[in-house]
């Protein structure tokens, strides 16, 4: 199997994980396009629903619409960016918060029980090299194909 297909597979059932975890937990009508939202609002500044769009390599149509859901559901709201009146930000709401709580509860619980698996050191080293690879990925998409970000 590809790197590529494994890491899509491994991020899907790791969506599906979470997905069933938090609608346990009564945060209910999420999709994994919709929980990909609550990964970028939880590790950055509020950001408006354009730039959400190009962190989520979407359109600002279908970023609209993923926002639109989740405002309706309870989840965020859009505030007026207190140093643009005329920017609109996407912030989470306390029950985004909480949502955002829960699923990090399951990430932290799922981690642990792949350390456990593969043991500790092992685990630690799958993390530097996804990491690792992550930053290549990146590096490639930009045009810098054979930059070592691993110092």
């Amino acid at each position: 199997m590809s790197f590529c297909f494994s890491a899509l597979r491994s991020s899907t059932i790791f969506n599906r994980i979470i997905l069933a975890a938090v609608d346990r937990e009564g945060f209910t009508e999420l999709t994994p396009a919709l929980l990909g939202i609550f990964a970028h609002l939880a590790e950055a500044e509020p950001m408006s629903v354009s730039a959400l769009a190009g962190a989520l390599g979407s359109t600002r149509q279908a970023a609209h619409k993923h926002v639109g859901k989740l405002a309706v559901s309870g989840y965020i709201e859009l505030q007026t960016r207190p140093d643009n009146r005329k920017e609109k930000v996407v912030v989470l709401t306390p029950r985004g918060e909480a949502l955002v709580g829960v699923a990090l509860d399951v990430i932290a619980r799922t981690e642990s029980k792949m350390s456990a698996y593969l043991g500790t050191a092992a685990f630690e080293t799958f993390m530097r090299n996804q990491e690792a690879l992550l930053h290549f990925l990146e590096d490639l998409e930009r045009g810098e194909y054979g930059n070592d970000r691993r110092g």
